[in-house]
């Protein structure tokens, strides 16, 4: 009789373990965003379908770590890119803070002949970030179709 309880429960284990795993595999993925307010500015967490981790500004200082220690998985330290809508204080001052906790792969300074406002990046096949001028940026998203 042991026996036969033993197996149903790990029956039904094994049943929702599949479950579970296969809504995480067969889920789309959406684009996921976050905004945060960072003393008197604020700064945007995008996480794309694919995975990436783009931060739009940074905020004034050093507390915007506690608002990406909130977002982000414990044990992610890196950033694909920081795109700074500006060279304001507001918008970058917490960037000395993220580059010594976080592996940033990118950062990209709006503003310049190099990257005039307007300009649009792809972050993924579907998905765009256009800044269009200092703290102002449009994020699109195609939709996907079935």
């Amino acid at each position: 009789m042991y026996h036969m309880r033993f197996w149903i429960i790990f029956l039904c284990i094994l049943i929702a373990a599949n479950t579970l795993i296969y809504r995480e595999i067969l889920t789309p993925k959406s684009l996921e965003m976050a905004v945060f307010e960072v003393g008197k500015s604020s700064a945007i967490l995008v996480r794309t379908p694919s995975g990436k981790t783009i931060l739009i500004d940074t905020g004034a200082d050093a507390s915007i770590l506690r608002a990406l220690g909130t977002a982000l998985p414990e044990w992610q330290r890196s950033i694909n890119a920081i795109i700074l809508t500006s060279d304001k204080a507001a918008q970058t001052g917490g960037l000395q803070s993220i580059t010594n906790r976080y592996h940033v792969a990118h950062i990209l300074r709006f503003g310049s002949s190099d990257l005039p406002y307007g300009t649009k990046i792809t972050l993924d096949a579907d998905a765009t970030i256009e800044v269009l001028a200092p703290e102002r940026v449009k994020i699109d998203q195609l939709p996907r179709l079935r």
